[in-house]
C-alpha cells in the first residue's frame, strides 16, 4: 500500500519540505528588495521559518510572503552566525497558499545595512492534509 500525503496527519512532520532560499551578499539602502521566489506547484501552508547569515552590519531584515501577503507577524533581522527563527502570522490564510502561488522572499537595508552569506529556509506542507477542510473560499 503506498502512502498518500493527503491521508498524512497534519500534526506530523513527515510531509514537511525544506525550501532554502538563497539571500546572497546584499546592497545598502533597500526596501522590499525580492531576491527570491518559488512556486511549489501544490497547494501549501507556510510551517517554520528561518534566517542564516555569516554576517550582518547595521540595520538589515528580511521577509517572507505568499504573493505580496506576508506568511510572519513581522520581519526577521539576522544575526551574524546564528538561526533566527521567524514568527508566523496567527492567520492561517497568511500561510497558506495556491498551488499557483509563489513563496517570496524580500530584505529590506538601511544606508549601511549589509546581509553577508544569507539565506532563508522555509519548510512547508501540503495543505489539506488527513482530516482538514478545503475552505470554500481562498484556497
Amino acid at each position: 500500500m503506498a502512502v498518500q500525503d493527503t491521508k498524512m496527519s497534519a500534526s506530523g512532520k513527515a510531509a514537511w519540505h525544506c525550501i532554502t532560499m538563497p539571500i546572497g551578499a546584499t546592497a545598502t539602502g533597500q526596501t522590499a528588495l525580492e531576491v527570491d521566489e518559488v512556486t511549489p506547484g501544490f497547494n501549501f501552508e507556510i510551517v517554520k521559518v528561518q534566517v542564516h547569515a555569516t554576517g550582518v552590519t547595521a540595520t538589515a531584515s528580511v521577509n517572507v510572503l505568499i504573493g505580496s501577503t506576508t506568511a510572519l507577524t513581522g520581519a526577521i533581522t539576522p544575526t551574524a552566525g546564528n538561526v533566527v527563527a521567524g514568527t508566523l502570522a496567527t492567520s492561517k490564510a497568511a500561510r497558506r497558499g495556491r498551488s499557483t502561488e509563489s513563496i517570496v522572499v524580500q530584505y529590506t537595508t538601511n544606508g549601511s545595512g549589509v546581509i553577508t552569506n544569507g539565506k532563508v529556509r522555509v519548510w512547508i506542507r501540503p495543505f489539506p492534509l488527513n482530516g482538514e477542510a478545503m475552505p470554500l473560499a481562498g484556497l
